[in-house]
């Protein structure tokens, strides 16, 4: 329990300098997509790019442990007839 509430302030400590440090640039950088030409601040960029890898890793997370999860109900499913 101490173990996962250490983990959670490290990671909430992590979060808040990078935010401030990265807060402090305030550089423009231009973005090209296949359609659209964006400038936006360094700071944006690698908090859309963060946020886009959060999300992926929740989905594949989640798939994965889906997949477990029912691989073991199709044994026991299967194991009982």
């Amino acid at each position: 329990m101490l173990r996962k509430i250490l983990f959670f302030m490290f990671s909430i400590i992590v979060l808040v300098i990078g935010f401030l440090l990265g807060s402090t640039n305030q550089q423009l950088t231009e973005l090209n997509l296949l359609v659209v030409k964006l400038s936006l601040r360094v700071v944006d960029v690698a908090v859309i790019f963060l946020i886009i890898g959060l999300l992926l890793g929740l989905i594949l997370s989640s798939l994965f442990i889906l997949q477990r999860k029912t691989k073991r109900w199709l044994t026991k499913t299967t194991e009982s007839s």
